[in-house]
C-alpha cells in the first residue's frame, strides 16, 4: 500500500471524500452507475435502478435535488 499525508483519514472519510469527488465529476447518476459497475460488476439494469430511485419525484424535484447537491 502506497502511503502519503491522505492515509490520516479512516475508512468512513475515505468513502465521503471519494463519494463526493466522484458525484462532483460524474453527477449523481453516474456516481450510482459507478458504484453498481464496481459492486455487481455491471450485471444489474441501471434504467429499472433509476426509475425506482426517482418514481415518486417530479422533474422540478429531481431538478432542485441535484441542484441542491
Amino acid at each position: 500500500m502506497l502511503l502519503n499525508e491522505k492515509s490520516k483519514y479512516n475508512d468512513k472519510e475515505i468513502i465521503e471524500k471519494g463519494s463526493s469527488v466522484l458525484i462532483k465529476e460524474l453527477g449523481y447518476s453516474g456516481f450510482i452507475r459507478f458504484i453498481r459497475q464496481v459492486e455487481n460488476n455491471g450485471s444489474e439494469d441501471y434504467l429499472s435502478i433509476q426509475q425506482e430511485i426517482y418514481k415518486d419525484m417530479n422533474i422540478d424535484e429531481i431538478y432542485k435535488q441535484a441542484k441542491d447537491n
